[in-house]
């Protein structure tokens, strides 16, 4: 069947997507496209795309619902989408058109007079209704109306309490929980799982059912079972409230959630009788079973977590939950599977959850360190295999040029040893599957090294990025655009001491300009360099001073904290600066905000990368960064995958592949062979 579905992008919408495109042609319709849309999705302010998608559809399902209008809008707004649809259906072209109604239309009957609900109830609007409720109410009669007049048949669908991933009622009732562990008792709720009720709605249709008025429902529980099981998987103590309470407040529950107010049930027998789906689901079955913290005290968790079948996620000890938006998923912490190994040459391996301070720690004593390093080594060790943790080197591109060696879990769960293959490696790294348990780093004998910090006009800004920043051993510079300055750290090896050189310092990088020069001015007093160990200078911050405390202040704040770093070629890093120079004035950044830009290299073929990186509560500043990469660079951009990660981005994006490196025209810095294989 070729199917129009209305709406893809609701909690609802998107597993009816997923259900119905296995076997039919599906147009998904969607209020905004998401980035991850395919061809043949559309948008529903796109006109000749709608109703081109509706000419070609037998069946159209409106499952659409606005939810940000507000007041006589909501009502206004949604009809508005039901009417266009109407009027684009044609006899001959669509045979069924459905309409997601919902239970919340039987808050219009006496529930003393009818405890049990039914689709055969007739239904009637009343001043008691809110915005919602009267909205469906009408909808439904519309629908009816306008499918009879022009000869289509119709499909009305009131779905009960849907519950499954990220649904409102089973993900947002534990997080409420977190906050509030009260309920109500003596109520009965139907639920249905989310799957479910798109598997019903699919049988309906291919069983030819039209005409008709459905309940889409499942399970039967009561409200104290319900409400326990939700205290239970956020860990609180619920506190249901008395009968009397429930009754008092009972009158102030709006229409839409009339089943807390009132001990009703949603007969949902006709469903199953039409369908033949009968499901076996438990209450626990309805929520998202909650995900597990494990660390990873030992090689026998870590192969029990890979084994066990569930989705996983692992974790380091950098800052991607700090910038990320809470996974469902288990997490396997390697934090504390840490510990140096041995030193075989100038080769030290170390356990996954070792930190690059305390690898630094320990080459120190023995005059080794490593040969490039990011500015920040409270990083883990296994986080360098699947991130491109850079510094600013003209020798390297990240510290995953440096791994020589490593071993990892597989599928199986057993532990697998491998030396460096490029090929074998860009295969690995984007496999969620495995979890790496030892890292080797290849080092190299310690430096003495010099920073000078300039303040510069940012009008040189271009100079740096064409390759004026080849001229140092390593380049960093912090763009101000609303003062229109730059801040430059020029690093090169010591030759002669010089008396107005001073020890390290970790400098505020990341601060508004007034700041940073008040900063340095105390801390460098008419000093010129910035003079210690490559590690000392290169990486001036052992960790994050009350780490977690800051990390828990970024992930719940109420607008998130996003650090974003984008990499493209420095091929086309001109064309990208000069697309951002003329975008910044629509970014609406706030006057201390700053850009950083780093440069990274690969001398032995040619490839130069340049690092964006910026710091906002506003994500979309960090999206147009991501799209001006993607119109500049075509496939071949990346971004940091230990920052901000939008969800749209995919697996290509985060690492750059090291097998095809001989593909790219050094010339032009073209990169683009490199995703196309």
């Amino acid at each position: 069947m070729n199917i129009c579905l209305v709406g893809a992008g609701g909690g609802i919408g998107r597993q009816l997507l997923t259900t119905f495109s296995a076997n039919h042609d599906v147009r998904p319709v969607y209020r905004t496209l998401p980035r991850t849309a395919g061809a043949n999705a559309v948008a529903f302010n796109d006109e000749a795309g709608l109703a081109n998608a509706v000419a070609h559809s037998e069946i159209i399902v409106h499952a659409a619902l606005n939810t940000k209008a507000r007041g006589r809008a909501f009502i206004d707004t949604n009809r508005a989408v039901t009417e266009a649809l109407l009027a684009l259906i044609q006899p001959g072209q669509c045979r069924l058109f459905v309409y997601f109604s919902s239970q919340v239309v039987y808050s219009a009957l006496d529930p003393h007079q009818h405890p049990i609900q039914g689709e055969d109830l007739e239904l009637a609007e009343n001043a008691r209704l809110d915005a919602y409720t009267r909205l469906k109410l009408t909808e439904e009669q519309r629908v009816i109306s306008a499918c009879r007049d022009k000869g289509t048949d119709y499909l009305i669908v009131r779905p009960t309490v849907v519950m499954g991933p990220h649904m409102q009622w089973s993900s947002g009732i534990v997080d409420a929980m977190r906050w509030a562990p009260v309920g109500i008792r003596n109520r009965t709720f139907n639920l249905v799982h989310v799957e479910d009720l798109s598997r019903q709605l699919l049988a309906l249709i291919e069983n030819g059912v039209c005409n008709e008025i459905v309940n889409l429902g499942d399970l039967d529980v009561s409200s104290d079972a319900y409400f326990r099981h939700a205290a239970m998987l956020a860990q609180r103590s619920i506190l249901l409230a008395p009968n009397w309470l429930a009754r008092a407040a009972g009158g102030l529950i709006p229409s839409t959630l009339w089943f807390l107010g009132q001990n009703v049930q949603v007969d949902t027998s006709k469903v199953r009788r039409l369908t033949g789906i009968t499901t076996n689901r438990n209450l626990s079955e309805f929520f998202e079973p909650p995900a597990r913290i494990v660390n990873a005290d030992s090689l026998e968790i870590i192969r029990g977590i890979v084994r066990g079948g569930r989705p996983f996620h692992t974790i380091g000890r950098g800052y991607f939950l700090w910038f990320n938006d809470r996974q469902r998923t288990d997490q396997l912490v390697m934090e504390h599977y840490s510990g140096v190994i041995g030193m075989e040459g100038e080769d030290l391996t170390v356990r996954a959850g070792t930190t690059l301070r305390a690898v630094l720690d320990h080459l120190a004593p023995m005059g080794m360190s490593l040969a490039t390093l990011p500015e920040f080594v409270d990083i883990s060790a296994g986080a360098c295999f699947f991130a491109e943790v850079h510094g600013s080197s003209n020798e390297h591109i990240s510290l995953y040029d440096l791994i020589s060696a490593i071993r990892y879990v597989g599928p199986d769960g057993a532990e697998v040893y491998s030396r460096r293959n490029d090929d074998e490696w860009d295969r690995l790294r984007a496999d969620p599957t495995i979890v790496v348990t030892e890292v080797t780093f290849r080092c190299q004998p310690n430096q003495r090294l010099a920073n000078v910090i300039e303040w510069h006009p940012d009008s040189q800004l271009e100079s740096y990025v064409e390759g004026g920043y080849r001229a140092n051993f390593s380049t960093t510079v912090h763009w101000y655009p609303r003062s229109q300055e730059l801040m430059v750290y020029n690093v090169n090896p010591v030759g002669e001491q010089h008396p107005r050189d001073r020890g390290p310092f970790a400098p505020m990088r990341g601060s508004p300009a007034p700041v940073q020069k008040l900063l340095l001015s105390l801390r460098l007093r008419g000093r010129l360099r910035i003079v210690g160990s490559s590690e000392q200078v290169l990486a001036p911050w052992t960790s994050v001073p009350a780490k977690r405390l800051i990390g828990k202040l970024f992930r719940e704040s109420r607008r998130r904290i996003r650090n974003l770093e984008v990499c493209v070629p420095d091929g086309f890093a001109p064309e990208f600066f000069s697309r951002l120079r003329l975008s910044l004035p629509n970014m609406q950044m706030h006057p201390g905000q700053g850009i950083g830009v780093r440069f990274t290299r690969q001398p032995e073929t040619g490839r130069g990368f340049v690092w964006i990186e910026m710091t906002s509560r506003n994500a979309e500043q960090m999206h147009a960064m991501i799209d001006m990469a993607s119109e500049v660079c075509g496939g071949s951009f990346w971004l940091h995958r230990g920052k901000y990660v939008p969800s749209w981005v995919s697996v290509e994006h985060l690492f750059i592949p090291r097998a095809s490196a001989g593909d790219m025209d050094v010339s032009t810095g073209d990169a683009g062979a490199l995703l196309k294989r």
